[in-house]
């Protein structure tokens, strides 16, 4: 399933970086296979289940960036994480899988040493 995610400025710097430590130039490609690792972890409880994942301000700030590919079992996984955390409304099934991956991300920059690709 193709989906347009949609992340902050501070996400994409993130991303940026992974791109570096990687040596990968594919934003696309690093978000995929971050989120194949957090799910392979499965532990959602530490990804998501933390106050750091409260939206405080800023929520609806995020911006479509670009498509990546996800398997139909990885969408429904984030979509059911989605649905399990309180993690306020939006208004498309894409910005909830979006928010999903925002914290994917920020998971990987305040914990750098829990997930690797």
């Amino acid at each position: 399933m193709k989906i347009t995610v949609s992340l902050k400025e501070k996400h994409m710097d993130i991303i940026e970086e992974l791109k570096e430590k990687h040596v990968i130039s594919s934003e696309k490609e690093i978000v995929e296979r971050y989120i194949k690792s957090a799910m392979s972890l499965e532990n959602d409880d530490l990804i998501f289940g933390t106050q750091r994942e409260q939206c405080v301000g800023g929520c609806f700030s995020s911006e479509p960036q670009f498509d990546i590919k996800l398997e139909d079992e990885e969408y429904n996984k984030l979509k059911k994480v989605y649905q399990d955390y309180d993690f306020g409304d939006y208004d498309t099934e894409e910005e909830e899988i979006s928010k999903t991956i925002r914290c994917i991300l920020n998971f990987i920059h305040d914990e750098p040493n829990e997930i690797s690709i």
